[in-house]
């Protein structure tokens, strides 16, 4: 046994029993570690340095350092175990070291609760770390659970004592808890549980109150974002420079004094932006939120599935609380100059990208002061965003695994009338609303649809989990959209050149929501609401998101439409087939026929978005009535007669593509039409068009074409072998040779 210098531990035992030392807390830590470690039953020392005033009132630092001693204590007793001499009768390491966390923990007894959580926390660290070397459990699973029990039995003691709002003010002033200037006790605590809490077996945490917990927790979230209230100033801050120029920054200048003073003097007005943007970054709960949300995200699956009444109100209290936050934020944000920021270079196109690195580049932002600002703004709406998507995740995963019906079986029993039970639509309309107060900062990611690499997968995931999980309630759903057409933006009331970045965004959120939702729409829903949504941003290319957006809108109506086609009465009868609904969309062809045709130019659909656009739309049209198939090949081809100008060519052969991928859409009455068309346009393109026309047409024989139509498709290629001569770059290595015979061989491997 290692004998402990008396000098050197009585020196750390005559420091810990005084309220300061003039040793760093750096060396307190240290000796605390070595004297833990060399002694086999550190019981009293333990228990000095649980008792010690030195740690007294609380702060991080010093918390800090008490975990760290006691994990590093493990660490240092492990090879002090290893170094000693072996014998033959001397027990095993793992025994030793199950032994002397025993005694360890036996100083843990009455002393006061953070002290305990903090010095237990440390121990469980160090074992942690020594996973590998000590099992998983040394002492055969007890002393772990000794450390674990001890970890949630001084958390539930501190939430108890400190989770109460204080009354008395004068006690907290004149007998302080914390330190100055740091975190009340409930908040540092919580910093240390997010750290420890993952380490602890899920039975054991669920042993917890967790409802309050994570309503602890959701508390110490809304402060780091000040409640969502950090960008109060920012509308004030925004002002034009004589240059032309934004500064974030308001302009300091004299202030009188107020009474009793009179006389100028040196005062200044103070600039709230910089400082309310330093309080939330500059806090120590802000680089701490992604493990605040990470264990908050863990506990709410475990509390639903220990108690699902419980579980279900506080996923319904948690989304409540962060669309409060995101909805103060988005109304500050949409009455600031910043909401009316169009082009990139405004703030800096680093800024966009949300990278915290200095833009030099950004000529319309003033001062070095206003480009860190607005970095730091985004910095804090970027750790907000990712903040709430962690928490939505695991609140739709939750609900996702979780039986509507188990949850009904819970809410028959014996509670109060007006006891309210969240259905899982709710909640997934709760996160649908959460996100569209967002949507100003989810666009800067390229939206929920981006297929770029844009946008990030735990946002989509969250995004079309809530649709999901929304579907499923037809009913809902109808309320929801039709909710979207009367919900006026934040920004109604701001002048059209502020709010428009602001109201596209949430356009673009609202259209992305109604495209997954339209097949449960009834037709009144998707003619009076969903289809005036899409209207203006059909011919508006100027902004991407809004206006592919609305053309899937479009598209998801025909879709809907096209599975619905009747084939039979009965199938009607089962399916529940809206007959006037193919009425509708027999309404809207004509329009968005024109409409296609009219962006067909350069700078608006791309080719594959049209081609898909007018397949999809001459589809659905012939499962209404053929003649609505031959309206729209119709029409097509009168576009095409009309584009004979060389500044055309590039649009007619877009539109000859956009020809070829009707092939597929079309009745077999209306095919030979079709196919007269395509060989004409095939006959009057040259070179690189002309071939890669014939290899369109190829393609969409041996791939699309259905097996009724595709053996006329095969007749018409032989009889066109001829007028198809010399285009020999095919699909999978066919060509066209010369000769019907040889056409007749190239439609057999067909």
């Amino acid at each position: 046994m290692t004998t402990i210098p008396s000098r050197e531990y009585t020196i750390l035992l005559s420091h810990l029993h005084k309220p300061s030392s003039s040793l760093p807390l750096t060396t307190h830590q240290s000796l605390i570690s070595h004297f833990l470690a060399q002694t086999p039953t550190p019981t009293q020392l333990t228990a000095t340095v649980i008792s010690s005033p030195l740690f007294r009132p609380f702060a991080h630092a010093k918390l800090a350092a008490l975990l760290t001693a006691f994990r590093h204590a493990v660490h240092l007793r492990l090879k002090a175990l290893e170094d000693e001499d072996k014998s033959l009768f001397s027990r095993g390491i793992r025994f030793r070291m199950a032994e002397w966390v025993r005694s360890l923990v036996k100083g843990f007894k009455g002393g006061q609760a953070v002290i305990r959580f903090v010095c237990a926390g440390g121990t469980l660290l160090g074992l942690e770390d020594l996973k590998e070397k000590l099992g998983t459990d040394p002492g055969g699973g007890t002393v772990r659970a000794k450390i674990e029990d001890e970890l949630i039995i001084a958390l539930t003691e501190i939430m108890e004592l400190y989770g109460a709002p204080k009354d008395n003010a004068w006690e907290k002033e004149f007998q302080p808890e914390t330190e100055r200037g740091e975190l009340d006790v409930l908040s540092l605590t919580l910093l240390f549980t997010a750290q420890l809490l993952p380490h602890v077996f899920s039975e054991r945490v669920k042993v917890l109150p967790l409802s309050t917990l994570s309503s602890h927790l959701m508390t110490v979230i809304e402060n780091t974002f000040a409640s969502g209230s950090f960008l109060a100033s920012l509308p004030s801050s925004c002002s034009p420079t004589p240059s032309g120029q934004l500064s974030l920054t308001t302009p300091v200048g004299p202030k009188r004094p107020s009474f009793p003073y009179d006389g100028p003097g040196p005062w200044t007005q103070a600039a709230l932006l910089p400082v309310a943007l330093k309080n939330v970054v500059g806090s120590p709960l802000f680089s701490a939120v992604p493990s605040l949300a990470s264990i908050t995200a863990r506990i709410l699956p475990l509390l639903t599935e220990s108690s699902p009444l419980e579980g279900l109100n506080t996923l319904e209290a948690v989304i409540t609380r962060l669309e409060k936050v995101a909805s103060n934020v988005e109304n500050d944000w949409a009455r600031s100059a910043l909401a009316g920021i169009e082009d990139e270079n405004d703030i800096g196109a680093r800024l966009v990208q949300f990278r915290a690195v200095a833009c030099s580049s950004s000529p319309n932002i003033a001062a070095p002061e206003s480009r860190e600002l607005a970095e730091n703004i985004w910095t804090v709406l970027k750790t907000l965003l990712f903040t709430t998507i962690m928490l939505l995740q695991s609140i739709l995963s939750t609900i996702v695994y979780s039986s509507p019906v188990a949850c009904t079986i819970v809410s028959l029993q014996p509670k109060p009338s007006s006891a309210h039970l969240p259905t899982h639509s709710s909640l997934a309309l709760l996160t649908l609303r959460t996100l569209s107060q967002l949507s100003f900062v989810i666009s800067k990611f390229g939206g929920v649809t981006s297929t770029s690499g844009a946008g990030f997968a735990e946002l989509k995931r969250v995004f079309y989990s809530a649709l999901d999980v929304l579907s499923v309630d037809a009913e809902a759903s109808e309320k929801f959209v039709k909710a979207l057409s009367t919900h006026a933006p934040a920004s109604s009331s701001l002048k059209p050149q502020l709010a428009e970045p602001l109201t596209r965004a949430r356009q673009a959120f609202n259209l992305a929501c109604v495209e997954q939702l339209v097949p449960l729409l009834s037709l009144d829903t998707i003619e009076y609401f969903a289809f005036p949504l899409c209207l203006p941003h059909l011919d508006d290319a100027s902004h991407r998101e809004t206006y592919e957006s609305a053309h899937s809108v479009i598209l998801a109506v025909f879709a809907a439409h096209a599975l619905e086609r009747p084939d039979s009465t009965i199938l009607a009868e089962v399916q529940g087939t809206d007959v006037s609904r193919h009425a509708f969309v027999e309404k809207i062809v004509p329009f968005y026929v024109q409409c296609l045709l009219e962006n067909s130019t350069d700078g608006k659909l791309t080719t594959p978005q049209l081609r898909l656009a007018f397949g999809a739309l001459t589809s659905s049209a012939s499962a209404s009535t053929p003649a609505m198939g031959l309206f729209c090949l119709s029409s097509l081809l009168s576009m095409l007669s009309a584009l004979s100008t060389p500044d055309s060519a590039q649009q007619r052969h877009r539109l000859c593509i956009v020809l070829v991928s009707t092939l597929s859409a079309l009745p077999l009455v209306i095919l030979p039409h079709a196919l007269t068309a395509v060989a004409s346009a095939i006959r009057n393109s040259q070179g690189e068009e002309r071939r890669e026309l014939t290899g369109e047409v190829f393609k969409e024989i041996m791939e699309n074409v259905g097996d009724r139509e595709k053996e006329y498709c095969l007749r018409w290629w032989e009889e066109q072998s001829e007028a198809l001569e010399g285009n020999k770059e095919m699909k999978s290595g066919d060509s066209l040779g010369k000769g019907k015979g040889k056409g007749k061989s190239n439609a057999a491997r067909l």
